[in-house]
């Protein structure tokens, strides 16, 4: 199962990786809709927000709806997210060690988001949990790996 939840993840990085060229993000975020998401899936961006200082998404988000406020409300502010990922199998989760850039929706500034990590927990083939480390190494740790 776990190379499952490998292209699980794959799948909705990818989404939003390639929603610029392709559908748009509002398109990508309504694909929430048919993901393999646990309706109570917990979305926890918390630690992201306070390192960067991004006050409004310091909060954990619950459900496809939650999930969705939540990448509505991050994607809003941003004209592209490139996003730099190596996905990382500890079973039952996986860690993307993840390197982010995005250019500002009204200023066109370029700002690095730097590196940073996800955890996302599967549950019988459904994403349960995804929650953001500010330090890769927090993310392995939680997962029971080590970098």
């Amino acid at each position: 199962m776990s190379q499952e939840n490998v292209e699980l993840a794959r799948l909705l990085f990818e989404a939003f990786r390639t929603a610029p060229e392709t559908v748009g993000y509002d398109a990508a975020i309504d694909l929430l809709d048919d993901a393999p998401l646990d309706p109570e899936v917990e979305w926890d961006p918390r630690a992201v927000a306070k390192t960067f200082g991004v006050p409004d998404i310091d909060q954990i988000y619950v459900g496809i709806e939650g999930g969705k406020a939540f990448w509505r409300e991050w994607l809003s502010g941003w004209e592209t997210v490139t996003v730099d990922y190596e996905l990382v199998d500890a079973g039952d989760q996986v860690v993307a060690l993840v390197d982010q850039r995005m250019k500002g929706r009204s200023t066109g500034i370029d700002v690095k988001l730097g590196r940073y990590a996800q955890v996302f927990a599967f549950r019988e083939g459904l994403l349960t949990h995804w929650k953001c480390y500010a330090k890769p190494e927090d993310a392995l740790k939680a997962a029971g790996l080590s970098e």
